[in-house]
């Protein structure tokens, strides 16, 4: 899957490879409100994935990233489901009348081929739907059609998306069904759930169609360590998979707390500044594997900034990046110049990087001085930005989600054995990467 200077991790792509992922515009010319997280140079954690499944492959950085196939993992790791059982039994039942199947679909020449699947639920009568971002990103997943988004619910039905508002950094969106009538819609929780209550979350994992997934929660303000998933989430020993990102996680009085956006194998790995004592928990903290959501309380006003319209996008330089594609001279089979840095796969006609001059990789044929025919790779190889040096793509993501939309940067790029210094303009992911 294609995403903008980095990956994701809720909805895993059933073959092409989440999720994760992946998630920094703040309200592109806006300033970003105080409460956004701007520290978001931690390292990278291993095992986390973004939820949606989705059947495409390609990254766009503003730096665009294909998804990593991780699936292998999911399937061998992933907890059995546990299913809801008194009033939060009757908590889903109540949930899933207002819960959707999202899909995004080709467009019409292509005989409206789904390639996406996650879910999202009605917050409203009028059909307003609560999303994670990631499941309707098509610009930064590199879709290969036209896409439309389309809820199904319970009972069939389909309803075509708009989209209406988003925030890419905390992974959430809102769209608008097209509906004729009144429909059924879950309230916001008044506030966050304390460690130790039951939730239940409905999604389309697993083949299944709109069911439930109890669990526990286990820690609030949950920090992933990574510039592409969201902050601050709940953690909750819930088993979700590729299909549930996006939806409702819901408490024991039918009120959706979070909205469903990634999953990991590590989560010792994730930190929390919020202490609670042992005893408070309720649970034992997991340590093979947790899930996350986004959280949704009614007081917190950001889902009413979104309804109102709110594009909350991140920065991106422009080019796709593919795993593998960082480059170490002291390990490379080619030789792309002296210094290590990110190598930049595919530049984005029109936008930032190619405006800059930054060029795309290319296998050029050669004669050899033995009159061989060879293949040589070619490639600009970005090493470090305002100075600071990227010898990893999620060091490069890191250093790019920063940083504002519109900001002037300095990229130092080895082109061979010269080295460049090229000045862009950061623009926002959807303005370069259309969906």
């Amino acid at each position: 899957m294609a995403h903008d200077d980095g990956e994701r991790g809720a909805d895993l792509p059933p073959q092409d490879g989440p999720a994760a992922a992946g998630p920094e515009e703040p309200f592109a010319g806006l300033p970003a409100p105080e409460e956004w997280p701007r520290d978001r140079t931690r390292g990278v954690r291993p095992l986390t994935w973004l939820l949606i499944v989705a059947l495409i492959v390609v990254a766009a950085v503003g730096v665009g990233v294909p998804h990593r196939p991780p699936v292998r993992h999911v399937a061998r790791g992933l907890p059995p489901v546990v299913e809801p059982t008194g009033a939060l039994e009757s908590a889903f039942q109540r949930a899933r009348r207002a819960s959707l199947r999202i899909e995004g679909r080709c467009s019409a020449q292509r005989g409206g081929q789904a390639i996406g699947i996650g879910t999202g639920f009605f917050v409203s009568g009028s059909g307003l739907v609560l999303t994670a971002y990631h499941v309707v990103d098509a610009a930064s997943q590199g879709a290969p059609c036209p896409v439309r988004y389309v809820a199904v619910a319970p009972d069939r039905r389909e309803f075509t998306l708009s989209l209406v508002g988003f925030d890419a950094y905390h992974d959430l969106a809102v769209l608008q069904a097209k509906v004729d009538g009144t429909v059924p819609f879950l309230p916001l929780g008044a506030r966050l759930p304390r460690p130790g209550t039951d939730v239940v979350a409905v999604g389309d994992s697993r083949d299944q169609f709109l069911q439930a997934r109890a669990g526990k929660v286990t820690r609030l303000g949950v920090q992933p360590g990574r510039p592409d998933f969201a902050d601050n989430t709940i953690e909750m020993t819930t088993s979700l998979a590729p299909g549930d990102s996006g939806g409702p996680v819901v408490n024991a009085d039918g009120e959706a707390v979070g909205v469903v956006s990634y999953i990991s194998f590590d989560p010792s790995a994730m930190t929390t500044d919020r202490f609670v004592p042992p005893f408070l928990r309720g649970v034992k903290l997991p340590s093979g594997y947790a899930s996350y959501a986004v959280p949704v309380a009614a007081d917190g006003g950001l889902v009413k900034h979104l309804e109102a319209g709110e594009k909350r996008d991140v920065p991106v330089v422009g080019f796709a990046w593919r795993p593998g594609f960082d480059y170490d001279p002291a390990t490379s089979d080619a030789y792309l110049g002296p210094r290590a840095g990110v190598i930049v796969w595919q530049v984005e006609p029109g936008g930032p990087a190619d405006r800059a001059g930054l060029r795309s990789f290319r296998e050029q044929r050669e004669t050899g001085a033995n009159g061989q025919v060879v293949t040589v790779p070619r490639a600009d190889v970005i090493t470090a930005i305002d100075g600071s040096p990227t010898p990893t793509f999620y060091d490069l993501l890191a250093l790019v989600r920063g940083k504002r939309i519109g900001q002037r940067v300095t990229l130092s790029v080895e082109r061979g054995n010269a080295l460049l210094h090229l000045s862009l303009t950061l623009a926002a992911q959807r303005s370069v990467f259309a969906p």
